[in-house]
């Protein structure tokens, strides 16, 4: 009598095997750089061949999309819906720049690999789908400011790794940033906000 073959029990093995290759490449490139790694790099460090990885991917670029999309979904990028049930902006923005503190804290090893190789296509997919997201935050914090272009210029570049850390690099705490981030463009936004209302 034949065997019965089990098409669950496969599926879930390639699902497993593409988890160890997507998780190989991620420890590969925090050493090496996306841009040094190679798809024999990967499949030895997954304990595969290298045929496996090609078959699973096809290309090095390919596996280094979803590896750097993987990394943005690890991080916990904040996202809209943090906003559900948050009234005001002034509540808003106090909640985004405090989530953008932690989600830098939690993403500072992976943006030093990422400043390592400025022009990567995996890195530049990756900062793009950033930008796109953190633009949806913002307006959503806005909310009746949301179509006021200086206001979304404005909080979306003070709302940086570089201007939190710079208020941490002085000597103050994480909190002290958060506040004096949120104090600042709150106290801007109210004079958008009066603006609008004129």
């Amino acid at each position: 009598m034949p065997r019965r073959y089990s098409l669950g029990k496969r599926a879930a093995q390639q699902a497993e095997t593409r988890k160890r290759i997507v998780d190989a490449a991620l420890a590969v490139y925090e050493e090496k750089g996306v841009s040094a790694t190679t798809m024999q790099d990967v499949a030895r460090r997954a304990d595969v061949a290298p045929g496996t990885v090609a078959n699973h991917f096809g290309s090095a670029r390919a596996l280094a999309s979803v590896a750097t999309s993987q990394v943005l979904e690890e991080l916990r990028m904040p996202t809209t819906d943090l906003f559900d049930g948050v009234e005001g902006i002034p509540a808003r923005i106090r909640l985004l720049v405090s989530e953008l503190a932690a989600f830098f804290h939690r993403s500072e090893s992976w943006y030093r690999v990422a400043q390592r190789e400025p022009g990567n296509p995996a890195w530049a997919e990756a900062e793009a789908r950033y930008y796109v997201e953190l633009d949806a935050m913002v307006r959503t914090a806005l909310g009746p400011l949301e179509t006021d272009a200086d206001a979304v210029a404005v909080v979306s570049a003070v709302l940086t790794t570089w201007v939190i850390g710079a208020i941490q690099a002085a000597g103050h705490s994480t909190e002290t940033a958060v506040r004096l981030v949120s104090d600042l463009l709150i106290a801007w936004l109210a004079t958008r906000e009066g603006a609008a209302s004129d």
